[in-house]
Parts: structure tokens; sequence; C-alpha cells
């Protein structure tokens, strides 16, 4: 039985995400010093607000196509940890809510972009709550953007140079044989049209979706599916995820 990593991996990540949810209503429940914390009414909202997200991460455990609820539960939680003293855990909580909905594509219209506005501007709303904490909050926003984009950068660099990295990899990402990674790859060569040709292209600057590069072609999106799943074959790959890997190592003509 073969079994998809990635969704393996995001649901086990919902799983235990649940998991904490249910200690954190434990601890809110028998909490006695609500000293440190800014919430108001501290004994009723943090269990209730733990005990919503942990239906709502055993909900997406069993429906993990609502993907956007992941977000909703790392926007309240970032809110409620940041005004709890854990300001640290809370902009992180908050910052990769953002980041899962860019990358689940909730942020493509400008309606969506406006609603992610609204949601930063009620964050940093907090900041005049927080700002006798000696900078703490500042310094936590500035950390979390550091580790983001650190790991933005590591990526890139280890995916721009994966077959320098890794040799190995150079043969069995493909079944066909190809030319030593860094050098220049002739897609005629491998029997594509000029039309496919300028389609992968086109892939490889990125941040093409199916929709744009219809758009661009002046074609059906079924069309470009159809397209793309004859250059992966063409080329010997599974997918277009990896043939953009692929593509990564290699100047196209």
């Amino acid at each position: 039985m073969n079994i998809n990593k990635k969704v393996l991996y995001e649901r086990l990540m919902i799983l235990f995400a649940g998991i904490v949810q249910v200690f954190g209503f434990i601890i809110s429940i028998t909490v006695e010093d609500f000293s440190k914390s800014y919430v108001p009414y501290f004994e009723f909202i943090v269990p209730v607000v733990n005990l919503s997200c942990a239906i709502i991460c055993f909900f997406l455990v069993i429906f993990p196509k609502f993907r956007f609820l992941q977000s909703v539960v790392l926007f309240v939680q970032g809110i409620v940890m940041t005004l709890n003293n854990l300001i640290f855990l809370g902009v992180f909580l908050y910052i990769f809510g953002i980041i899962l909905l860019y990358c689940y594509g909730y942020l493509k219209s400008k309606r969506n972009i406006k609603i992610i506005i609204c949601m930063i501007l009620l964050f940093i709303s907090f900041i005049p709550i927080l700002f006798k904490n000696d900078f703490n909050f500042f310094m936590a926003i500035a950390y979390s953007l550091f580790l983001l984009f650190s790991y933005s950068h590591l990526y890139l660099i280890v995916k721009d140079n994966l077959f320098e990295l890794f040799p190995f990899l150079a043969d069995k990402i493909s079944v066909v044989s190809l030319p030593e990674p860094g050098g220049t790859i002739n897609l005629a060569g491998y029997g594509l049209s000029d039309r496919q040709i300028n389609l992968v292209k086109k892939y490889k600057k990125g941040n093409a979706s199916y929709k744009l590069l219809a758009d661009d072609f002046q074609i059906s999106e079924s069309t470009i599916k159809q397209e793309m799943s004859k250059i992966c074959k063409f080329l010997g790959v599974k997918n277009i995820e990896v043939l953009l890997f692929l593509l990564q190592q290699y100047e196209v003509e």
C-alpha cells in the first residue's frame, strides 16, 4: 500500500495539534493564577478556545480538505498564546497560519488578501497591550521572521543544487538519460513539441498555475494538464512537482 507521505505528515501534525489542545484545555481549567494573562475572563475563554480548537483539529484529521481551518486554529491560538505572555510561540503560530494559507492557495484572490490584511491588523492591535513587556513582542516577530526566511533560503539553496549535493538522485528522479546537472537540456531531443517546450520554460520560471498557463497560451486548463502529463512522461518523472525539481538543475532550450 502506497502512502502519500505529505498527506500522512499533515494528518499527524493535525492529530498531535488536537492532542496538544486537549492538554491545553485540561491545564486551563486547573490553573488558579491568571495574573500573567491579558486574556479577559481567562477561566472561561481559554478552556473554550482550547476545546474548540481540539474539535476542529480532530475534524480535520477526518476531513482534511477543509485546510483553511488549520489557519483558523493557528490564528486563534496565536493570539491567545501571545496574550498569555507566550509571545514567541504566539507569533510563530500566527505567521505559520499565514504561510499555510499562502501554500494552500487561499491568497490568490484580492478578496482573500484583504481578509488576511484584516487578520494581520487585528494581531498588530495587541501591540499596545504588550508594549510594556520590554519589547519581547517585537523580538518575537523579528525572531519568527528570521526563522521563516532562513528556512526559505536554505530550501531554495538545496533545491537549486539538489543533484550537486546528492548526485545519486540524478539517476533516480528520472528514467530517461539526462545531461549532467548544471548543464543544458535540449527538450526537442526528448520529443517535445514547440508548444510543450515553451510551456516548460514558462513553468520553470515558477508561480505559473494551470490557469495562468492556460491564459498565456490561450488554451483550456484541461489541455494544459494533458500537455504537462505528456511532458512528465517524455522526461520520465512522476508528476509536475518532480518535473519542476528536475528543471531547476538545468538551463532549458
